[in-house]
């Protein structure tokens, strides 16, 4: 397949493979989010049997949200990038094949919404994941705390992560079911196209069929239109501009004043 500057793509036998190709953190732009969703789409019509993302940034899989772009943006535009992240992560959800995420660093907000759309998560050994938009003055919203409630085993793991905004080691990570397996972080991209290519074995109707079972309260569409209202009401707010300039500063928000 053809590559682009922020999203490579490449067969492995039965395989595709999804890079991120955005350095530094590994951030998601809009044109990244946007192939990254045709690519998912793309992949469950074809002859791949399975489908692997992962990312060439150093130290992280992706620190979520490009916010140099998304405070560029002008004022009618700035719900975007969140409603792009999600119609990339419904697609890598939609997706019949068998999916992996190789995260060899970090996934840190939307790197971590990502991961979490996939079947198999496979984290590097000191990585952290991150689901805390709350930081932020913002909520995850309904539908991705469900996914992540469903995800993990346990529930107090959930709330330190969406109500307390902590980043969890991977050691944490494993314990509360959100990974799958810990790796030396050099062995996660290899360890990932392996279980890809075993997974690719699968009968693929049966697959895709218990896939779309497993997922289908995920997958709602209500719920999605529900989220993002509630995204809105709180991105227009006060509390969230304070905090997406906060972050921006690297500075403590001030919550008192917003």
């Amino acid at each position: 397949m053809s590559a682009s500057a922020r999203l490579a793509a490449r067969d492995e036998g039965a395989v595709r493979v999804l890079t991120l190709t955005r350095g530094g953190g590994g951030v998601l732009d809009l044109a990244t989010l946007g192939g990254l969703r045709s690519a998912a789409e793309l992949a469950g019509r074809e002859r791949c049997r399975a489908l692997v993302l992962e990312s060439s940034a150093p130290d992280y899989f992706s620190s979520g949200i490009d916010l140099e772009e998304w405070l560029a943006l002008p004022e009618a535009r700035r719900r975007e990038p969140f409603e792009t992240l999600i119609t990339a992560y419904r697609a890598l959800l939609a997706c019949p094949l068998p999916t992996v995420a190789s995260l060899h660093g970090s996934a840190i907000l939307g790197g971590w919404i990502l991961a979490m759309a996939c079947d198999w998560r496979l984290l590097g050994d000191g990585a952290k994941i991150a689901l805390s938009e709350v930081r932020a003055g913002l909520s995850p919203t309904s539908g991705l705390i469900a996914r992540l409630s469903s995800l993990s085993a346990s529930p107090r793991a959930v709330k330190e992560m969406v109500l307390r905004g902590k980043m969890l080691g991977s050691a944490e990570a494993l314990a509360a079911g959100l990974v799958d397996e810990v790796l030396p972080a050099a062995e996660v991209r290899a360890a990932g196209l392996a279980l890809a290519r075993r997974l690719a074995k699968s009968p693929p109707r049966a697959y895709a069929e218990v896939k779309r079972a497993l997922n289908a309260a995920a997958a709602d569409d209500a719920l999605w239109a529900g989220s993002l209202a509630e995204f809105g009401s709180l991105f227009s707010g006060p509390e969230a501009r304070e905090g997406l300039q906060a972050f921006a500063a690297k500075r403590r928000p001030r919550w008192e004043g917003a």
